[in-house]
């Protein structure tokens, strides 16, 4: 299954490869001719560039994983615009390094618009092709399921519902007959020798048996390599881990990392925590030394009260931290766990302004240059809140694995301000799980660019 998925990762790599060369190349050949010029070898730097950046941003937004397992085909073409964008990221970076004179802003308009157009044609193109190959047994392998509980009638399930895979099994065996089988039902375990021995060739066997039942997984390894047929095991705990779960050795031991987290490992550490460093910085010493007298005299005349506030928060290893903010309601007696809400009448109008625009969060620059707080991260919750939500959300705390920041992947995919519902609690961890997973630099990057668009833009949750 391994080698089969590495053959179909590779092929919708180099398709891919090849609609980036037909639109670079298209776009090249309509520049050039208005300048009359010839190809040259900043044309192929460039193409290696954008290449080489497609790659590593589908490893990250996991695309390759996506359409190999049959993943939803709006999914992947989400993954496939995200890849676009940051191949228009990658253009412009190129482009202002470069300065290549015949490189201009309609080369950008020109690639990126037919990158758009032929991506998703590719893909619809790619998944009716291994239908199809499927479909006439071209890619298809017999396997063989040891094991009818849930776990292998899910993976079964899966294998049916997603015949591009290029797998049909053949049948279970098991020493209970389940009558949910529908004629699939082979024999007990005990028969594997004689089934692998008889006129059918299977190529693989996939064992889904729990963990207790070590004995039969070990009769059932040992006879499965005496008849040179491949073998796979599901683990019975693997509900238990995420899609980015990781597999190492410690001390002869096989240890299995529930997820994988890329902060966990010192360099990204660094990385994560200069750009905070020189960000901060620049926005404290090149905006924040001409903004805060500005805002501290606009909000001491809008109402009485300190210019800051600062309110504890939870923190990295939900360590509670002081997280300051401009003073946005006015100096009450209200509850001070009441999350603010649409017209809301403790917020003051310049408040109101400042909560629009996100200029209240500007103080929170100080907290990551004290290294409490990160410039992107999940928001972080009021320790009431934290203690509140940790006992009815879903993995709540492993959001607290991570510093938090000033802006976030959940907040610039709308889930911001006030919850009103669970519901919308548990997405927001979920995005922030999703980021704990897959951060990269550039999703950094990406985060704050999509914050900054969307308060030009408005935000309906911001208030």
């Amino acid at each position: 299954m391994a080698t089969f998925r590495k053959k179909v990762h590779w092929s919708i790599f180099w398709a891919d490869i090849l609609v980036i060369s037909v639109s670079l190349l298209v776009t090249m050949m309509y520049t050039k001719s208005l300048f009359n010029q010839d190809f040259n070898l900043i044309d192929l730097g460039l193409w290696a560039f954008l290449a080489a950046g497609w790659y590593f941003s589908s490893k990250v937004n996991m695309l390759y994983d996506e359409a190999v397992s049959g993943g939803n085909f709006v999914i992947i073409m989400l993954k496939i615009m995200n890849n676009v964008f940051l191949q228009a990221i990658l253009l412009v970076i190129f482009l202002f390094v470069i300065k290549y004179p015949y490189y201009e802003r309609q080369f950008a308009l020109i690639y990126i618009t037919l990158l758009s157009a032929l991506m998703p044609v590719e893909k619809y193109l790619y998944k009716k092709l291994m239908e199809r190959f499927s479909h006439r047994g071209w890619t298809t392998k017999k396997v063989l399921i040891v094991g009818a509980g849930q776990v292998g009638m899910n993976f079964y399930n899966f294998l049916k519902s997603n015949p591009h895979y290029g797998y049909t099994v053949v049948g279970f065996l098991d020493d209970q007959i389940k009558p949910y089988l529908n004629g699939q039902y082979r024999g007990n375990i005990a028969q594997l020798k004689e089934i692998l021995q008889g006129e059918e060739y299977i190529d693989e066997v996939v064992v889904a048996l729990p963990n207790r039942a070590s004995e039969k997984i070990s009769q059932v390894v040992e006879t499965v390599n005496n008849e040179a047929v491949r073998l796979r095991i599901i683990p019975d705990y693997f509900q238990f881990l995420s899609t980015k779960y990781g597999l190492d050795m410690f001390g002869g031991f096989p240890i299995i990392t529930v997820r994988h987290e890329p902060l966990e490992e010192m360099h990204w550490k660094f990385v994560k925590r200069a750009f905070d460093l020189v960000f901060s910085i620049f926005v404290l010493l090149f905006v924040c030394s001409w903004l805060f007298p500005i805002m501290a005299l606009l909000i001491k005349l809008d109402s009485k009260g300190p210019v800051f506030f600062s309110q504890l928060r939870s923190g990295i290893n939900n360590k509670p931290f002081y997280c300051i903010k401009f003073r946005s309601m006015t100096v009450n007696n209200a509850d001070p766990a009441k999350q603010a809400s649409k017209n809301d009448s403790r917020v003051t109008k310049m408040g109101k302004f400042m909560r629009k625009t996100n200029l209240d969060e500007f103080p929170q620059f100080i907290n990551v240059l004290i290294g409490n707080m990160s410039v992107v991260g999940p928001r972080p919750h009021m320790v009431q809140h934290t203690d509140q939500y940790s006992k009815i959300v879903r993995q709540y705390m492993v959001r607290q694995l991570l510093k938090p920041g000033i802006t976030g992947w959940a907040q610039v995919n709308g889930y911001r301000g006030e919850t009103k519902k669970i519901e919308e609690m548990q997405k927001r961890v979920e995005m922030d799980l999703f980021y704990l997973e897959n951060w990269t630099l550039l999703m950094d990057i990406k985060i704050i660019f999509l914050t900054f668009w969307n308060t030009l833009r408005g935000d309906d949750k911001a208030f």
